[in-house]
Parts: structure tokens; C-alpha cells; sequence
């Protein structure tokens, strides 16, 4: 038989954090072949499961998963930043996420913002090569904003 197709992992743009009053959730979806694993980093720390902690996974297709980080309130304010990284045989990926940047909105918003900010139509999102600068307009905006 045809030998698996071996991909990278990659954080995808539904990633997102959002903030409610007793907590913040944050999730994290990837895919890639082998199948992804996730840890998450608290100020550059690991993270297991402990006090204030929740992490679950979910599968939400044949190839995504979405790891979800949830620290509830009182913990907020210790920390800086959350990070998440994918890892599978092949390699990584990671995304940032800053503590004290968190909206109640979607990043969906932010990648409109973006498209519009440099010109480049939804009709982009269908184009590889279009869709990997994107990519890397998504990366950068999302590192800066700490």
C-alpha cells in the first residue's frame, strides 16, 4: 500500500483564548500526521495538571484536535504568558497566547482584520502558497501583541 502522508503539526486559526469572569479558557487546535501532541507553557514553565489547572483534549475531526487550557481567575494575574506547542516525529509549531491581551472575541476577527489591513481577499484562504504568507502575518501579529 502508498505509505502514509507525513505532515507537520500546525496550530490552525481557531485557536483562541477567551476570557469570562471566574475563568480563562484557552484552546489549541492542531493537526498533522503522526498525530500531534500538545504541551502548554505558563511563563515559559510547562505545565502539568494541578491547582488552578485544567487541561483536557477533544478530537474534532480525523485529523484536529483541540487541547483546551483552562486557569481559573484568581491565577490570571501570576502569569504573562501561555503558550502552546505541537509536537509530533517530525517536528513543532507553536503560538503565544498574552494574559493580558484577552478579549471575549474570536481571533476570526483578528484574521478579517488582517486580510483587510493587507489587501488580500477570503478568496485567498483557497491559494497554498497565498495561505502561508497569511500564515506568517497571523504568526507575527499574534507574537507582537505581548
Amino acid at each position: 500500500g502508498a505509505d502514509p502522508m507525513y505532515v507537520l503539526p500546525q496550530i490552525l486559526f481557531s485557536s483562541d483564548c477567551v476570557k469570562t469572569a471566574s475563568q480563562v479558557n484557552c484552546s489549541c487546535d492542531t493537526d498533522g500526521n503522526p498525530s500531534p501532541a500538545v504541551q502548554w507553557y505558563l511563563n515559559g514553565e510547562p505545565v502539568n495538571q494541578s491547582g488552578g489547572f485544567e487541561i483536557f483534549s477533544e478530537t474534532l475531526n480525523i485529523t484536529v484536535h483541540r487541547s483546551s487550557f483552562i486557569l481559573s481567575q484568581p491565577h490570571v494575574k501570576h502569569f504573562s504568558t501561555l503558550l502552546c506547542r505541537s509536537f509530533n516525529s517530525l517536528g513543532s509549531a507553536s503560538q503565544q497566547f498574552c494574559m493580558s491581551k484577552f478579549k471575549s472575541s474570536k481571533t476570526y476577527s483578528t484574521l478579517v482584520t488582517l486580510l483587510t489591513n493587507f489587501n488580500i481577499s477570503l478568496s485567498c484562504l483557497l491559494d497554498s502558497s497565498c495561505l502561508k504568507t497569511l500564515t506568517l502575518y497571523v504568526f507575527i501579529f499574534k507574537t507582537s501583541v505581548c
